[in-house]
């Protein structure tokens, strides 16, 4: 069955880049193209963009807000705005919808409300302070430099491939999570740290697993993987920084802040199930079925059998392949799956485990289909978070899903060896 719907998902993709070939063809020349020069080349033009825009964007702005209407770095406004209050007002009431909001239109005045809210559990705050003592340019400039910098040297660690580093990094998913001014770095590096470091480094992982408890939507199935592997020092490592923090929290803000940020939470699970939400940004089950017209009940119970699913494949990969590259891939692809609130600025997450499936492909060879799936990804978050206006299509879901699929596809083969020889397209193109 799991076989069945992989090989179908491979269909679909190759129709989606068929589609691309006859739609855009210069396009697709310059995407498809098997070259390792011009994609080179085109990661060179993109990082161009990605610089050029930043730059008119900053030396045209007036008040902190660029020619596009929006500021200078996106959400990141939220971060600094939250941070700032630690040291000028009551932390509580960051928590208080219409209080936050009255904050953003002080520090930057629009004609229009913000509509962000702070929904970061207090934990959160303990690492984001030090950018509220800094102005907000270069707060921004810190906090950009943090996140690329940190990822771009995490990802070395997995493959020291110049050319690969170098494509991946200036992916148009890294490209939505640097002019969104999020934390998909951040959860990245988080999310496949605990993966990939529960069996060598367990206490890396357990801290790493510990600290994404600031994220705790992406860390619903690491105590599963963990327990199928075994990783119980990790998991212990995990439950006791996760315990440390929420401690410290409670001494530092006191004990009222926990009961603001729940009752945040759930008035925000209640805006994601209405209309003005914007839907199309969600790139979980939840949000497709969402697009699709589904009522938010129907939406939701979709959404926790999916992630029922996932826990139960994520559970027997890790619990039967001893591989640690799979084990990765499986579990940082199906957790913005799990989870309902997971936004197409998080894309991020899914550049370490396609890093690792790129070494693997390179090392032991492509799967069909495989390498024309990685570059079709690499271009896909061009057109969110709404810019490719498809009725009933999610073209977040379909990213994530099929990222996804890539990698389960892997670990199948790795679950039914022969399965592997049957489908191995040959040497590596």
């Amino acid at each position: 069955m799991i076989a069945a719907t992989l090989n179908r998902a491979d269909a679909f993709a190759e129709n989606v880049a068929a589609f691309i070939m006859r739609r855009y063809p210069l396009l697709a020349r310059v995407l498809f193209e098997r070259s390792r020069g011009t994609l080179i080349f085109t990661a060179a033009l993109v990082s161009a963009i990605y610089v050029g825009v930043f730059l008119v964007s900053v030396v045209t702005a007036k008040d902190m807000k660029t020619i596009f209407g929006s500021v200078i770095g996106g959400d990141f406004i939220v971060f600094w705005s939250a941070a700032k209050e630690l040291y000028t007002g009551d932390v509580v009431s960051l928590y208080q919808g219409d209080v936050f909001q009255a904050r953003l239109q002080d520090l930057f005045p629009a004609p229009e409300p913000y509509g962000l809210f702070w929904l970061y559990p207090p934990t959160a705050l303990l690492f984001i302070a030090p950018f509220g003592a800094l102005p907000y340019l270069p707060a921004l400039f810190a906090w950009m430099a943090i996140n690329l910098g940190g990822f771009a040297v995490f990802l070395s660690k997995f493959w020291r491939h110049g050319a690969a580093l170098f494509f991946a990094m200036f992916s148009l998913a890294v490209f939505q999570g640097w002019v969104t001014g999020q934390t998909g770095f951040i959860t990245a590096i988080l999310l496949a740290s605990a993966a990939a470091f529960a069996g060598p480094r367990p206490v890396i992982a357990g801290i790493a697993a510990g600290i994404l408890t600031i994220k705790p939507q992406f860390g619903l199935l690491i105590p599963i993987a963990f327990a199928a592997a075994g990783c119980w020092r990790a998991f212990g490592v995990a439950a006791l920084t996760g315990g440390a923090l929420a401690a410290l929290s409670l001494l530092v803000f006191g004990p009222d802040i926990w009961m603001a940020f729940f009752t945040a939470f759930g008035e925000h699970g209640a805006r994601m199930q209405s209309e003005a939400f914007p839907i199309q940004k969600i790139i979980s089950p939840f949000g497709a079925m969402m697009v699709l017209g589904a009522n938010s009940s129907l939406a939701l119970g979709v959404q926790g059998l999916i992630a029922l699913g996932l826990a139960g494949f994520v559970f027997m990969v890790w619990r039967k392949v001893d591989d640690w590259d799979i084990r990765v891939m499986v579990l940082c692809t199906a957790a913005p799956l799990a989870t309902p609130y997971a936004l197409y600025y998080e894309l991020p997450i899914l550049i370490p485990p396609l890093f690792l499936l790129a070494r693997r492909a390179v090392q032991t060879g492509w799967l069909r289909g495989e390498k024309l799936a990685l570059i079709a990804l690499w271009a896909a978050p061009l057109f969110l978070p709404g810019e490719l206006h498809i009725p009933g299509l999610s073209l977040a879901f379909i990213i994530a899903v099929s990222a996804f699929a890539l990698c389960a596809r892997r670990a199948m083969s790795a679950l039914t060896p022969m399965a592997l020889t049957l489908k191995q397209a040959g040497a590596p193109s």
